[in-house]
């Protein structure tokens, strides 16, 4: 497959496919209702320390100076896709309660739209 081809493909996949999954999740739990403040506080706070600090680290220890480390720490931090997912599955298996659900995808769209000012900030 040609590399234009491959790409018209993702752009179709992206641009309408995404949307659906999203909208199908947000009609599945009520936000509004569920929101709870102190859960999307703890579970926003945690995905920082966990993500960005663990990354940073590791990116410290591998050479890279502080700046350029946090860098990285911010850029791993954007991974929202990959929690929205895990939490529908776990809220369709029961494992988590509707509440805790919206924490995630909340953090997962805030650790998102925040990493790219973050990382350029660093670099």
């Amino acid at each position: 497959m040609h590399e234009k081809e491959r790409e018209i493909i993702h752009q179709f996949v992206t641009n309408f496919f995404a949307p659906l999954f999203f909208v199908s999740i947000g009609l599945r739990v009520h936000f509004i209702e569920n929101f709870d403040l102190s859960i999307v506080l703890i579970v926003l706070i945690l995905a920082y320390v966990g993500k960005v600090l663990g990354a940073s680290i590791g990116a410290y220890f591998g050479g890279m100076t502080r700046k350029h480390s946090l860098a990285v720490g911010f850029g791993m931090n954007a991974r929202g896709a990959m929690e929205i997912i895990l939490g529908t599955l776990a809220l369709n298996a029961g494992l988590i309660s509707a509440p805790v659900f919206v924490a995630l995808v909340i953090m997962a769209l805030v650790t998102s739209l925040t990493s790219g000012p973050l990382m350029k900030r660093f670099i």
